[in-house]
């Protein structure tokens, strides 16, 4: 084999796990609907038991609803019309550290933290926009996102 191609294909070896493996976080517990997922260029639909994975962006329809089961035992729930990004994510079993970061751009969303907030309650956030309602109640949350621009508020 000629050093070129050693190279290549040493290169190709390296990124093939960074492209194929993206990180799993949760486990789509329910599931009714119209649901979408958004993993890079790809839109899929969503199934019952199948792993999101971090930078997933989940869409619900009109009628669309999903429930995630995270690694930590955190539950999120996104009901009908809802857009939501899991922006980040880590949890180390052994310690219970990590972090737990949802954007949420519209729709209505609630999480009920799991074992991260148990030593850390600032390790879980949901990011919103200003004008949401959001409700707060020991480790639950709750958000409503109005898109503004579908109700022609520009």
């Amino acid at each position: 084999m000629y050093p070129a191609q050693k190279l290549c294909l040493s290169l190709a070896m390296m990124l093939v796990p960074t492209f194929a493996m993206a990180e799993s976080i949760a486990t789509i517990k329910k599931l009714s609907g119209e649901v979408s997922i958004v993993r890079g260029a790809d839109t899929l639909p969503a199934a019952l038991g199948e792993r999101v994975h971090q930078n997933d962006r989940i869409s619900t329809g009109a009628q669309g609803r999903i429930g995630l089961l995270f690694d930590d035992d955190s539950r999120l729930a996104a009901g009908p019309g809802s857009t939501i990004s899991l922006a980040d994510y880590s949890y180390d079993p052994r310690t219970r550290k990590g972090e737990l970061d949802v954007q949420v751009d519209e729709g209505t969303v609630s999480l009920i933290a799991g074992r991260l907030a148990e030593h850390n309650p600032d390790a879980v956030k949901l990011t919103y926009p200003a004008t949401s309602a959001v409700f707060v109640s020991g480790n639950t949350f709750s958000v409503k996102v109005d898109n503004l621009k579908k109700e022609g508020n520009d």
